[in-house]
């Protein structure tokens, strides 16, 4: 990890004027971090359940951090900036940070929740609320004869083991409002703001035919009632796929992925008449040219329209094949907010990174022509192709590096399994065959045999240039996400994305302002979705907060771990630097260790 740079500390913790409070409750002109005044702190009782002392107070509107202390009464604050009474108990958070805790627009942990319902490792990064049902898959509504349809469609489009939704779903409801009442009995360790799936509400209408043809007028009338439903029962609102990548393992295509522009601009209307909603939308063009986003960006702007709603899409990454077409998004999308017309990509911080090994199942290699072939054979028959020459020659020879990666130097030897293997690790084909005088393809097929199919291996598909990624994190019209949390369980792990993001965007490169950075994490995403009384730190605000260590803070190196229903694998990663995190009052993570705690909330239409 780099030292932060010069100043760092110093500008977050300065010395306090002899005789003089860094800042009082009152009045607001005396106060560096714009608090109003006594007149706002809340009537409690006396006593504070929770006082943190001598942090950084970064209240997430982006204005400048400022030492102080912060009370919590219950599930919520009650003061900042000086609180001279005892609380019953007290943390010392002296040369560290405190901010709101960060909101996950876009996760998948609808499933996992049943089985984890701390929604690990969220917690850990930071994460205090969750926003669940993305990209139109959810598990509700759902008749129980559609309960195996609606898993088997995560299994392939969302990477979740079959044999772990099976195990682990505790199916209880049909409609939406049971499935938000089974969450709530269940108690989650964070706060769940659940999106309705426009391919969950597309079978509940049409049953099998939502995978063969468009819907009728009386069908489109019936789902807008389902979703109006979900509305009613707590949902933000609704979500959709068309994306041509996103189908069935025989290739059926995922339910929404057959609504047409009719369909589509129906179900926007439900939420017109509403005072709160969102839509958030995989697009038909994520593998496209960047000619057809914008295109396709334009007619998101129709379903704003219709809404009078947020539609937020996603994900905009920096792609390699075309550089520069990001900003070019994002500048027509701020052109389409300045027009009343709130269409908002879904930005990244990190690089877009898929991991697999050759010895069990992985959905990378799964859903890749190249590879799905291998991988249906033994794992003997899997070990003598890499040691064919022929097979090797078939690699050599494929366009796309063996079929897995844009070229040698972009494939990376992730987790090494044997001692002889070590050297390697993070070191891609490229380095691991100069090193060893042999051709890219030979070191290669050399390294998975002598891990014997074990090795873990990284390719890097999106995100990989920093100066164009920074300038799409710094456009005003994007919106900081795409985590996919419990989603592609064995393939990504990128639930770390807060800790990076302050971690080796702030402090290393210097490339975003903490105060700016925690803006994005917290009032950002709280105030696009409508999520209330979260997001920043305020008297009468709920007290979802994170103590951080700004020297320390970053994700660790990922693991594998079999630790899902039916002893199932998926990808997990931890964090350092995060000293605290609390949930509606309740600290869920202390001294850097989670609790057992579970006082998170369905936050039914956001509140």
């Amino acid at each position: 990890m780099r030292e932060p740079p010069r100043g760092f500390l110093q500008r977050l913790h300065p010395p306090a004027a002899p005789g003089k409070t860094v800042c009082q409750m009152s009045p607001p002109d005396e106060c560096p971090m714009g608090w109003r005044g006594a007149e706002e702190r809340l009537e409690v009782r006396s006593m504070a359940d929770l006082v943190i002392r001598g942090a950084a107070l970064c209240d997430g509107t982006g204005r400048a951090a400022a030492p102080g202390d912060l009370a919590v009464a219950g599930d919520r604050i009650i003061a900042l900036g000086r609180v001279p009474e005892r609380g019953t108990r007290e943390v010392d958070g002296t040369g560290l940070v405190l901010a709101p805790g960060f909101i996950d627009l876009h996760t998948h942990y609808d499933c996992q929740l049943f089985w984890d319902p701390f929604a690990t490792p969220s917690p850990w990064h930071g994460v205090t609320t969750v926003v669940t049902g993305n990209c139109g898959f959810t598990i509700a509504p759902c008749r129980p004869e559609d309960r195996e349809t609606l898993m088997q469609l995560l299994l392939f489009v969302e990477g979740m083991p079959l044999e772990t939704l099976r195990a682990g779903i505790r199916w209880t409801w049909e409609d939406f409002a049971g499935y938000l009442d089974a969450l709530e009995r269940l108690g989650p360790g964070v706060n769940v703001v659940p999106f309705v799936g426009h391919s969950a509400v597309r079978f509940r209408v049409m049953g099998r035919a939502a995978v063969e043809r468009a819907a009728t007028a009386e069908e489109r009338a019936r789902m807008a009632a389902v979703v109006r439903e979900a509305m009613a029962a707590g949902a933000i609102g609704w979500s959709t796929s068309l994306s041509p990548t996103h189908f069935f393992g025989d290739g059926t295509p995922a339910p929404s992925r057959l609504a047409d522009a009719e369909e589509l601009l129906e179900l926007a209307a439900a939420l017109r008449p509403l005072g709160r909603g969102v839509i958030e939308v995989a697009p038909r063009s994520t593998i496209g040219p960047p000619g057809d986003k914008l295109e396709e960006q334009r007619f998101f702007a129709r379903l704003a329209e219709a809404s009078g709603k947020l539609v937020s899409w996603a994900p905009l990454l920096d792609n390699p094949f075309a550089p520069g077409s990001a900003t070019t998004l994002l500048a027509e999308a701020a052109e389409l907010q300045a027009a009343g017309r709130t269409v908002v990509p879904q930005v990244g911080c990190r690089p877009l990174e898929v991991r697999f090994d050759f010895a069990e199942p992985a959905f990378y290699l799964e859903n890749n022509p190249v590879w799905l072939p291998l991988m249906a054979k033994p794992r003997d028959e899997r070990r003598q192709l890499f040691a064919d020459p022929g097979f090797r020659g078939e690699l050599a020879r494929h366009s796309f590096v063996a079929g897995l990666a844009p070229s040698w130097d972009r494939l990376v030897c992730r987790m090494p399994q044997s001692a002889g293997t070590r050297a390697w690790q993070d070191r891609s084909v490229a380095e691991i065959a100069a090193a060893r005088g042999v051709a890219a393809v030979d070191a290669f097929c050399d390294l998975v045999l002598e891990d014997d199919l074990r090795a873990q291996w990284g390719v890097v598909l999106m995100n990989h240039d920093e100066a164009a990624v920074g300038e799409i994190l710094r456009h005003p019209a994007g919106l900081l996400a795409l985590s996919d949390a419990g989603a592609h369980v064995d393939t990504l792990c990128d639930q770390g994305f807060t800790t990076h993001l302050l971690g080796h965007w702030v402090r290393d490169l210097g490339a975003l302002g903490l105060e700016e950075a925690v803006r994005l994490l917290t009032s950002v995403p709280a105030e696009r979705y409508g999520i209330r009384g979260r997001g920043r730190l305020a008297p009468g605000h709920a007290a979802d907060l994170v103590l951080f260590d700004p020297t320390r803070v970053a994700t660790r190196p990922t693991e594998m771990v079999h630790d899902l229903p039916r002893g199932q694998r998926r990808l997990l990663q931890g964090a350092d630097g995060v000293e605290w995190v609390v949930v509606n009052g309740v600290p869920v993570v202390e001294r850097g260790v989670p609790t057992e705690r579970r006082p998170g909330r369905v936050l039914r239409g956001g509140s």
